[in-house]
């Protein structure tokens, strides 16, 4: 409800003025923008502006509004992390991987000016996708498409495994409801997969809770190592054109 408060530069009533306000209803939001810019400074600062993140709150509309938030200020990175955990899942996450994967088709140029890519904003970086074991459903999906699109290796702790289906629900007399999940996943080959087992990291790294309140995430240092390394190996660069035809 709105509230007011009263103001001043000093301790007195005197000279101070009202002000409403209307407060939020939980401050949980703020804390997670909190936790995903301090994740983003961390990998900023320990690859010297090289390495951006990205995180995943779910596969559904939470992740719709942050994506473009996060994503088109980090695009031209060298590395990017794509943390999963945490993930409360939704819907098919394909929808995000799909535009993480798009690459340039072709490049424009013009004298005394930068090239450009086709699409614009497409990224060139090396990825790695983090997820843990609190990641399920959609977040189970994530990291298992992520590895199946080859964009990289998965980093963390086997994921929650409860990647089922729902699409019936009941309602019932007394005004509750039922609900049962009614389809699963299974693989290309025709596994069962996923659900009851999980998606089992590349990279197995668990977090030490003491160290977790010292505030190192060993993690997301892991990605940042690994990411790190992928650059050092394989420079990301653009492709040059031929010179400019001479009186033309």
């Amino acid at each position: 409800m709105p509230t007011r408060l009263t103001l001043n530069n000093s301790p007195s009533f005197e000279g101070a003025w009202d002000i409403t306000v209307k407060p939020l209803r939980s401050e949980r939001r703020l804390r997670y923008q909190a936790w995903v810019e301090h994740n983003r400074k961390i990998a900023d600062e320990a690859s010297g502006g090289t390495i951006g993140y990205l995180h995943f709150p779910d596969t559904y509309l939470g992740s719709a509004a942050e994506f473009p938030r996060q994503y088109y200020s980090q695009v031209m990175k060298d590395g990017l992390i794509i943390d999963g955990r945490f993930n409360g899942g939704g819907l098919d996450p394909d929808i995000f991987l799909a535009r993480l994967a798009k690459k340039p088709l072709s490049y424009w140029t013009r004298r005394y000016s930068a090239d450009q890519q086709t699409p614009w904003y497409v990224s060139r970086a090396h990825m790695v996708c983090l997820t843990n074991r609190q990641a399920g459903s959609g977040g189970d999906e994530l990291p298992f498409e992520f590895r199946e699109k080859g964009m990289g290796p998965v980093i963390g702790t086997r994921t929650w495994g409860g990647l089922v289906g729902i699409s019936m629900f009941l309602s019932l007399m007394d005004g509750s409801g039922l609900t049962a999940p009614d389809y699963r996943i299974y693989t290309t080959d025709g596994r069962w997969t996923i659900e009851n087992e999980g998606v089992t990291p590349d990279i197995e790294v668990e977090l030490d809770p003491t160290e977790m309140l010292k505030g190192h995430d060993a993690q997301l240092q892991k990605a940042i190592e690994v990411l790190m390394e992928k650059i050092k190996t394989e420079p990301v660069t653009a492709p040059t054109h031929p010179p400019f035809p001479e009186g033309k």
